[in-house]
């Protein structure tokens, strides 16, 4: 046993840690729930008086909770998301419990009686074999294996140094062509690489190290079609719907930014193949007297700006960061014929995340208002309304337009905003 000065680490700290000694948690940035703030904090004080340190950064929600410090200790903690449902997740989940233990009958119990059309499914892909009333897999090998931690899908694209050969690392399928597409920064271990081919068949991105002084972000085209629709009621003056969509993405160009300035450079185009995936969606549809209250030069603005807002905050009432959560908005959807703000899980199939925000949507409405309306920027900044994963590189975006429309939802729902005067009392 020696003596400890200090632990460095990731948010893995807060799995635990078995050093008891420790007087003082310094947590730089929000981790991304109020659940692991509070798991790392827990790491320090545990056999005397202890002190919690909490070091924010620009990102929306570490403003937020500048602004309301209180709100760590005295805010509920997020909702863990399960979607037990999700074929995807069910049907690996299903092979990997077959690798366990074959299945049978018992399993009606654990699963639901909806496992058996599942192994039906997998027993006609060759994934599963039937050994007379029993269900077990067709290959011996590790089946949790090929379960992958970060996604629903267990696709992978292999990144590697052109020199070397080596294989930095991992990035998921469906993040590739917005991650790794040819022209794209790549930063590993603090080194900057730049992706010069990617391979969709051979799944692998061939990379070399990179000395420039600019960053990229990659600008997408996203279109949305409403597949099914479940639940349905008026709330805050709109119609509020939830269900099931198809969501097209194509990454069509990407933007150099200057890292010095922080401003764009140029816009390379790119020809990659469109992603489309089923997943749940919450989505509102604006009467005209609200779309009709703002300036029409204003309103596609207004919509994105509020749409980022939410985005933002929804992590707050599920387990989640909005790398999970996907948004569009639209002055006229096709399908609803008025001005509609769609979001939706990120992956295949949805995992819960908009159904929660469906079911909360007065709070999730009500935290983003407050976090756009106490910024104290001008017109939008990283804090409240720009978002460092917008397809269309924050444009067009209405930070006062979003504040007015919000205003009148509020109102509509018996929740009046806070004068301007009131929230610099605050």
């Amino acid at each position: 046993a020696g003596e400890l000065l200090a632990v460095v680490a990731t948010d893995a700290l807060e799995l635990g840690i078995d050093v008891g000694e420790l007087d003082a948690a310094i947590c730089v940035t929000f981790p991304g729930t109020v659940a692991s703030l509070r798991q790392m904090w827990g790491r320090a004080g545990r056999r005397r008086r202890g002190l919690a340190v909490y070091v924010a950064g620009q990102d929306a929600l570490d403003q937020f909770f500048c602004r309301h410090p209180d709100e760590f200790l005295g805010r509920p903690v997020e909702a863990a998301i399960l979607d037990h449902g999700n074929e995807q997740i069910a049907a690996r989940h299903l092979l990997a419990a077959a690798y366990e233990l074959p299945l049978g009958p018992e399993d009606d119990e654990v699963f639901g009686p909806e496992w058996r059309q599942r192994a039906e499914r997998l027993l006609a892909a060759g994934e599963l074999r039937d050994l007379g009333g029993r269900i077990a897999p067709r290959r011996p090998e590790f089946v949790a294996s090929r379960i992958a931690l970060r996604s629903a899908s267990a696709d992978s694209v292999a990144v590697i140094e052109r020199d070397s050969g080596e294989m930095l690392g991992l990035v998921e399928a469906e993040r590739a062509f917005t991650t790794v597409h040819p022209g794209a920064v790549y930063l590993h271990l603090g080194r900057s690489y730049e992706v010069e081919r990617l391979d969709v068949e051979e799944r692998r991105a061939i990379v070399s190290r990179f000395d420039g002084d600019w960053y990229t972000r990659p600008k997408k085209e996203t279109d949305i079609y409403v597949e099914r629709l479940r639940e349905q009621r008026q709330v805050a003056g709109v119609e509020l719907n939830f269900g099931e969509v198809s969501v097209s993405e194509q990454v069509i160009a990407f933007q150099r930014v200057s890292i010095a300035e922080q401003e764009p450079i140029d816009i390379v185009g790119l020809e990659l193949p469109e992603q489309s995936f089923v997943t749940q969606a919450l989505w509102y549809v604006l009467p005209p007297a609200l779309s009709g209250a703002l300036p029409s030069d204003a309103l596609l603005g207004s919509l994105h700006a509020t749409e980022h807002g939410q985005i933002a905050v929804l992590p707050l009432l599920a387990m989640c960061d909005r790398w999970d959560i996907g948004g569009l908005s639209t002055n006229v959807h096709f399908q609803t014929g008025r001005a509609t703000i769609f979001i939706y899980d990120g992956y295949p199939g949805g995992v819960g995340i908009a159904e929660r925000g469906y079911r909360e949507f007065e709070r999730l409405l009500g935290d983003a208002e407050r976090l756009i309306a106490e910024c104290p920027c001008e017109s939008g900044c990283p804090s409240c309304v720009q978002s460092p994963k917008c397809g269309n590189l924050n444009e067009p975006l209405h930070k006062a337009g979003a504040l007015e429309l919000m205003g009148m939802m509020l109102a509509a729902s018996g929740s009046s905003p806070r004068s301007a005067a009131e929230r610099r009392a605050a």
